[in-house]
């Protein structure tokens, strides 16, 4: 998922007097916008982040006048919210002229602690986005300073609405996907990459939300029971280092009364250098579980490719509607696979 102006998949340009999306040479969008409550607002929804301490988290001081994000619903215009949520991060170094990653470090992942605020205007027009990744990686986005924050395009590796946010220099990015567009309500996902065009950065992945407080089981539920479905996406780095943003399709069945879960990935594609490509040796499943006092869940994933790695994730809103999460497989070498998802029920 690296975005280097000439490594990454994601480029930057000016088409039509908008800043758009491509994928390589051709554009990832098929009809860039500005997007309103609906798509954009809701999209960048998660990199407004204030720890709660659900399901093992802890700290993380409240922003003065901003208020904790409870759902999409609740945004109000003129507001800054708060949200809390997990993240996960490798650094990178690049060889611009050969177009490969030449380093990538092992992904680090933490339950909790990525934090971030966002601050919203009239008609849901967001001024200032901060996000602050559990291991300390920081992009702060204000349209004062001419940066970009939440031009939306189609996806062309989950077919559904993202958004993009980036830098005026375009050396930080920010892809969300839109939570509005998914029919989330509590929780959304999204990957950025630093140091673009610079050949050394760090890309991650988060998911973010109003976490379930309550124990995880079928009297919260309602069911004891659920299937969720949705959506993921992610970064990939073969063991040459060439780089491709990621997308597939998500499910996940849970028993509330055993307090497991069976997650699968499928249809993930690939996109580097303006074309897609299948990637179906990166399907993954896996088994999940979590215990009694938490409202995260973690397991191992196994992929077609027969590469194994972690799962780890968590239940968003009042009775566990939604989930969302990370996952990273780290095989030897050079090549890596990680990414976030998101899923309702």
């Amino acid at each position: 998922m690296l975005f280097n102006k000439h490594i990454a998949l994601f480029r930057i340009r000016l088409y039509n007097n908008h800043y758009v999306i491509t994928i390589g040479r051709m554009p990832a969008t098929w009809g860039c916008m500005m997007m309103t409550k609906t798509g954009v607002t809701l999209a960048l929804l998660p990199l407004a982040v204030i720890l709660t301490g659900c399901g093992g988290g802890g700290g993380g001081a409240n922003v003065r006048g901003a208020v904790p994000f409870t759902s999409v619903t609740a945004i109000t215009p003129n507001s800054t919210v708060q949200l809390s949520g997990m993240s996960t991060e490798a650094t990178y170094t690049a060889d611009v002229n050969a177009n490969r990653v030449t380093t990538l470090g092992t992904q680090t992942t933490r339950a909790n602690g990525f934090t971030s605020v966002i601050a919203y205007g009239d008609n849901y027009a967001i001024s200032t986005l901060d996000l602050t990744s559990a291991a300390g990686t920081t992009i702060s986005l204000s349209t004062a300073n001419r940066d970009t924050i939440g031009s939306g395009f189609t996806d062309p590796t989950t077919d559904s609405v993202a958004t993009a946010s980036f830098t005026s220099n375009r050396q930080d990015v920010i892809l969300a996907a839109a939570a509005g567009n998914n029919g989330w309500n509590y929780q959304s996902y999204g990957i950025w990459e630093t140091g673009a065009n610079t050949g050394r950065g760090t890309s991650g992945a988060f998911s973010a939300g109003a976490a379930t407080t309550n124990p995880v089981n079928a009297a919260l539920t309602g069911t004891g029971t659920a299937t969720y479905t949705g959506k993921s996406n992610g970064f990939y780095v073969n063991n040459i280092g060439s780089p491709y943003v990621t997308g597939s399709t998500l499910t996940a069945n849970a028993n509330f009364t055993d307090r497991t879960l069976t997650v699968s990935s499928t249809n993930t594609k690939g996109a580097n250098n303006g074309q897609l490509f299948a990637l179906n040796n990166l399907n993954f499943t896996g088994n999940l579980a979590y215990t009694s006092n938490s409202n995260q869940f973690t397991g191992t994933i196994n992929t077609t490719g027969n590469q194994s790695g972690t799962l780890t994730g968590q239940f968003y809103g009042p009775t566990a509607q939604e989930i969302g999460g990370l996952f990273t497989i780290d095989p030897a070498g050079l090549e890596r696979y990680g990414g976030a998802f998101g899923a309702k029920r």
